[in-house]
């Protein structure tokens, strides 16, 4: 006899019951991207040139933190700029950060991780987007450009420690200044010379200022037992400075001085005449021309004027 199985009605609604909350929680897991599939979402659209591995369901976040996910992914080729459009879907909660001047970046979870899409919010004092508006996206570049630049600046770090490889070769082959500096001593040798001499030429120059010193010191007692002196009326230099009669004397003597020379110019006297009268002058001339003519005579005729008799 065949035996009948009865299925109660309370076991079947436990099973439904957990099968819609697998399947809930998978359909959520695919595609909430993380959030509940509760919370109110918009949507908005992003274009891209290379979305470098972006696929649907992929997280949106926005200042590190998910806020969504990538609903669609597809290639629409408007421009070389606008190759794929994807659209992504955000909570309610975050959209007044959405204002006009906001952008958005693809980034990677990871060094090789999968890709996510960054929003960055615009200025809080701007317009809030409306749904299914355009948001622009920076281009950070691709997976590849990076990894090509990071090739070419590997390269350029071996070249480097390449050419600093063989710099230290030289320098250790005692080739050019500074491997002569690190395989010779003479350098050190006339830099702790120099250092030394440069010790006893301070030396020196310390004493010679000490001496300077001293001497100008010196100068300065001197000049002021002078001043002192002055002040006192003592010795010549006193007396001439504070003793009026040398001035009396001096301005006499100018006063004379003066007379004679009017006197002089007047013509008064010998040295007047001597000085105006050309006569004087004349006759003077006139008796050294004569004197010059008898020596000359003299010379010529001596036995004129001089007789000579032995016997």
């Amino acid at each position: 006899m065949e035996r009948t199985t009865t299925v109660k009605w309370s076991s079947l609604k436990v099973g439904l019951v957990l099968v819609f909350a697998i399947a809930a929680m998978l359909w959520a897991s695919l595609t909430g991207g993380g959030t509940s599939i509760f919370d109110p979402k918009g949507e908005f659209v992003c274009y891209f040139r290379n979305v470098s591995g972006l696929v649907k369901g992929s997280p949106v976040w926005m200042s590190g933190v998910e806020v969504g996910n990538v609903r669609s992914v597809d290639f629409v080729n408007v421009d070389s700029l606008r190759q794929v459009k994807v659209i992504c879907r955000v909570k309610k909660a975050v959209w007044p950060m959405l204002t006009e001047g906001c952008r958005v970046q693809l980034g990677t979870i990871g060094f090789l991780g999968d890709k996510y899409l960054e929003v960055i919010p615009g200025p809080r004092q701007e317009r809030m987007i409306e749904e299914m508006a355009v948001i622009p996206a920076l281009d950070a570049g691709s997976a590849e450009a990076m990894f090509k630049t990071g090739e070419m600046a590997l390269d350029e770090a071996s070249s480097l420690l390449s050419n600093l490889d063989d710099v230290i070769a030289r320098m250790n082959r005692g080739e050019g200044t500074l491997g002569r500096m690190t395989t010779s001593d003479s350098l050190y040798v006339q830099m702790t010379r120099l250092l030394t001499n440069l010790t006893a030429l301070t030396a020196s120059l310390h004493d010679n200022q000490e001496r300077i010193i001293g001497s100008i010191e010196e100068t300065a007692d001197a000049i002021s037992s002078l001043s002192r002196k002055v002040q006192d009326n003592s010795g010549s230099l006193g007396k001439i400075i504070s003793d009026p009669q040398l001035y009396d004397n001096l301005a006499a003597t100018s006063a004379r001085l003066d007379t004679i020379m009017n006197k002089v110019q007047a013509a008064e006297g010998s040295l007047g005449l001597f000085v105006s009268d050309t006569a004087f002058y004349s006759e003077t001339v006139n008796l050294m021309t004569r004197i010059g003519n008898l020596v000359s005579d003299i010379e010529k005729n001596p036995r004129k004027y001089f007789k000579f008799s032995v016997f």
